[in-house]
């Protein structure tokens, strides 16, 4: 399958991906992608985005948690 956004090839791969919702971040690891070589585009299947909205709405357990350092670039 060509990337949606450059044309270039895409290949299958598992990723760790975050995405902030409503001022909160959540991490997912292991998850099923399309990858572009050329650009970095990220796919994921509509089975996959819908496993990822529902583990955040039904609040499932986190598996792990992390600290996550976060740093002001104001001047």
């Amino acid at each position: 399958m060509g990337c949606c956004m450059c044309g270039g090839n895409t290949l299958s791969q598992t990723i760790n991906y975050e995405e902030r919702r409503a001022g909160k971040l959540y991490s997912f690891i292991e998850v099923p992608a399309l990858v572009c070589e050329s650009c970095g585009d990220i796919t994921f299947s509509a089975k996959t985005m819908k496993r990822m909205d529902e583990v955040i709405k039904e609040r499932k357990k986190p598996d792990k948690y992390e600290q996550v350092p976060v740093f002001s670039m104001a001047a």
